[in-house]
Formats: C-alpha cells, sequence, structure tokens
C-alpha cells in the first residue's frame, strides 16, 4: 500500500511544478511589460532591474502555489483515470478515499508552509518593493546625448551636440545653454569637450576645448560679453541621478504581519472607545441641561416634573449652542467610521493570511474527484478546469474583501466563505465519486460542442 501512495505523490509532482512554473512565468511575464520600460528609461543596473523582479516573486508565488495544486490534482488524477490506473486500484480494493489522503496531507503542509510564507516573508517583500519602486521613480534618467536633439532634462540647462564619437568619448559642436543664475543668461559653444559623471559629487563635469561664452543681462540686454577660451571646466549639480536606497518604517496593510496588525487594530479600538468618550461626555455635560426638563419636588414614592417658563426660554436661547454640539457629534462618528473601516481592512488581511494557504487543501478536494470524472489529464484539460474554479474562488474572495472593507459583512465571512463553498462542492464530488455517482455527464459536453461546431460550418 506504501508504494501506492509513494506512486500517487510522485504522479503529482511533475505536474505541480510545470503548472508553478507556467504561472509564475505569465505573472512575470505581466510585471515585465508593466514596469521594464519605465525601469529602463530611470537608467538603473542590471542588479537592481533583477532585484526589482526577484521581490515581485514573493507576491506571485502567494497566488501560484495554491492554483498549481489544482493544476497538479487535475492533472494527476485525470492521467490515472483516463489509463483506467483508478479502477485497477478500485478492484484490488484500494478505496479512493486512500488515494487522496496522501494528497491531502501534503497539502496540509503545503498550507502550514504558506501561512508561515505568507506571515514571515511576504511583508518584508512587499515592504522592500514599495520602496524599491519608489526610490526609482524618485531617480531621474540617465544622460543620454544624442546628435542633433535637444537635452533639457537638466533643470536651468539645454544642451546640444552636433557628433558624439562614443569609442573616444568625446563630444563635438557642444552648445550649452545656461539659465541657473537669474540675472545672467549664458551660452557656451565650443568645438570639441568630454563628459564625466561625478556620482559621490552628484555633478556632471564638461571640459570644453576651443569655445566661446556668450553672456547677457536679463535686466539690461545691452550689456552683452564674449569670452574665448581655450579649455574651460563646467560643473553641473545634478540631483538624483543616483539611486538613492531609502529606509521608512511606515507599512502599509500588505506589508504588516499578523502581529503588527493586531497591534494597529487594538490602538484603532482604543481611539474609538476614545471618540465614544467624547460623544458621551458632549451628550451628559451639554445637553442634560437643555433637553430634560426641570425637577420641582420630589416625594417619597413619586417624582413630579413640571416644565417652567425658564425652561422653554433656554430652549430657545441654546439653538446655536445644540447645531454646534451635534456638529461636533457629527464630526466624532465620522472619525470613527474612518477608524472602523481600517480594523475591517486589518482584519480582512489578518484572515487573508490564513484562508488562501488553505485554498491548497480546498483545491485538493476539488480538483481530485474532477479529475476522476473528467477522465483526462492533459494540460488543456487541468489548466482549464484550474482556471474556472480559480476564477471563482478569487471571484468570491475580492468580492467579499470589497464588502469587508464596506462594513457589509464580516471580515471571518468574506475571507472564509470561499474556502467554505468550494470545500462544501468537493466533499459532495469526493463522496459521489466514492459512490460511482455520475452526475456531470461529461459526452454532453461533447455533444454540444459538436453541435455549436456543425452550426457556425452551416
Amino acid at each position: 500500500m506504501f508504494i501506492v501512495l509513494r506512486y500517487i505523490v510522485r504522479e503529482h509532482v511533475g505536474p505541480f511544478f510545470f503548472g508553478l512554473s507556467t504561472i509564475i512565468f505569465v505573472f512575470l511575464l505581466n510585471v515585465v511589460f508593466r514596469d521594464l520600460g519605465k525601469l529602463l528609461g530611470k537608467g538603473i543596473g542590471a542588479g537592481i532591474i533583477i532585484e526589482f523582479f526577484f521581490l515581485n516573486l514573493a507576491w506571485i508565488l502567494a497566488l501560484a502555489i495554491p492554483m498549481a495544486v489544482l493544476i497538479a490534482t487535475l492533472m494527476a488524477f485525470g492521467r490515472l483515470s483516463a489509463d483506467n490506473e483508478i479502477s485497477a486500484l478500485k478492484a484490488s480494493g484500494v478505496n479512493i478515499y486512500r488515494l487522496i489522503l496522501p494528497v491531502l496531507i501534503i497539502a496540509c503542509l503545503l498550507a502550514f508552509l504558506m501561512e508561515r510564507f505568507n506571515n514571515c516573508v511576504l511583508p518584508d517583500f512587499n515592504h522592500r518593493v514599495r520602496l524599491l519602486y519608489s526610490d526609482i521613480s524618485k531617480k531621474r534618467p540617465t544622460l543620454t546625448l544624442e546628435p542633433h536633439v535637444f537635452f533639457d532634462e537638466i533643470p536651468n540647462y539645454s544642451l546640444l551636440v552636433r557628433e558624439i564619437d562614443e569609442k573616444k568619448d568625446l563630444l563635438k559642436g557642444v552648445i550649452i545653454h545656461d539659465t541657473s543664475d537669474p540675472r545672467f543668461s549664458k551660452t557656451i559653444i565650443a568645438e570639441r569637450g568630454e563628459l564625466n559623471f561625478s556620482k559621490e559629487q552628484e555633478r556632471i563635469i564638461f571640459t570644453l576645448y576651443n569655445g566661446e561664452i556668450h553672456e547677457v543681462e536679463s535686466q539690461n540686454l545691452e550689456e552683452y560679453r564674449r569670452l574665448k577660451f581655450a579649455r574651460q571646466v563646467l560643473s553641473i549639480p545634478v540631483s538624483d541621478m543616483v539611486l538613492k536606497r531609502s529606509e521608512s518604517e511606515h507599512r502599509g496593510d500588505r506589508e504588516k504581519n499578523v502581529k503588527m496588525m493586531q497591534e494597529d487594530i487594538q490602538k484603532s479600538e482604543n481611539f474609538v472607545h476614545l471618540r465614544m468618550k467624547r460623544i458621551q461626555d458632549i451628550v451628559n455635560n451639554d445637553f442634560r441641561a437643555i433637553l430634560l426638563p426641570e425637577i420641582i419636588s420630589q416625594k417619597r414614592d413619586s417624582l413630579q416634573i413640571t416644565y417652567s417658563p425658564r425652561y422653554s426660554k433656554m430652549q430657545k436661547k441654546s439653538i446655536p449652542h445644540v447645531e454646534e454640539q451635534l456638529k461636533k457629534i457629527e464630526d466624532e462618528l465620522r472619525v470613527i467610521r474612518s477608524y472602523n473601516q481600517s480594523i475591517n481592512a486589518l482584519r480582512v488581511e489578518i484572515h487573508k493570511k490564513y484562508s488562501i494557504p488553505v485554498a491548497c487543501i480546498v483545491f485538493v478536494l476539488i480538483g481530485a474527484p474532477l479529475g476522476i470524472m473528467a477522465r483526462q489529464g492533459g494540460l488543456a484539460t487541468g489548466g482549464g478546469l484550474s482556471m474556472i474554479f480559480f476564477l471563482i474562488y478569487w471571484t468570491f474572495l475580492i468580492g467579499g474583501e470589497q464588502l469587508a472593507d464596506r462594513g457589509i459583512i464580516s471580515p471571518i465571512v468574506a475571507m472564509w466563505s470561499p474556502n467554505v463553498l468550494v470545500g462544501a462542492v468537493g466533499i459532495y464530488l469526493v463522496i459521489k465519486t466514492v459512490h460511482e455517482t455520475t452526475f456531470i455527464h461529461w459526452e454532453q459536453f461533447g455533444k454540444l460542442f459538436r453541435k455549436i461546431i456543425r452550426r457556425t460550418k452551416n
């Protein structure tokens, strides 16, 4: 029996890693199309680009692993069913439950590892990739000169080069227009020059030869000076030409682990209690004298309450004060709603760190019976069915997250309902598969497709 269970597990290894690599490739391709042009335009090195994509692998893995489990389960059990190995094992007295059990145990182990990954590794990677992307966005593009094209990326300077000798790093026909000094407007013309960049000082250094400097006063255009030089060194300060790595203690919701989010929830709840106490103080202290009638006399068994003329006059005089206090209460309630939304968002992220790993177990329950019933172990069948169920699962997850953030449903219901629903369907399919009940007539789908093809041809 151990040999059979090991064989079942081995059948899942190849499809799992194949599906995982395919999904990672698709997600990375999306990131490449989205960000690579921007990264290359900033002139950063290959090491920084590789680091950026490596940091993005964390959230890609968090999504790709459950989907790869579903693909592997569908393909493995579909292949075993297509080759009648499932029938042979059942004829030998091996129960379907025992065939699914080792895969389910491995899925539980994978879910535990994913939970640790989502709680310990993923937040730091998300934090680092956000800081890196922010630093790259602040960096200025590198100085890329083209012949006969004005370069005006440097503030207060405009450059034009007529010819560039890249082998010798020489510039020919250099024209530099300088407006850094508001009192003067300078134009520097040189036959040739050399360009260097000082990273330590963040300066571009031009060494120009055989040229002229034309200078005009901005307030008095009659004041014009012309200077000739054989060699002139021009140093231009340029900030943010070098990528500066920053550090920040601030973290978003997806950049925190569960402990950090629980601490934030506690702080927000304390602020909510404080705001509620302020509203209670306003009602107790400011409204009691205005809204409550005067107590004229109190007997042993009864309380006699009457409204005096002074009470009605006080009400009329206190209308502006009441409106002011009501506005304060509305402001406090608005702040409380904001804190409650933040609490809901944090609780959603906490439950998401556990619910997505549990999807590995749920997808085994749904993938094993579907693979057996489909009797197809190819990539098309496994990938197609897994995509359908993953889209259903992800739609429930995203929709629940939006509803939970608005406070319409509980974060627990929002994040765990996809697992419960899909898992219930999976358990139902497993039971039906064990009892060999045919309730999905796959041949009907084939007939339907053939009819559609005939109609399109006609």
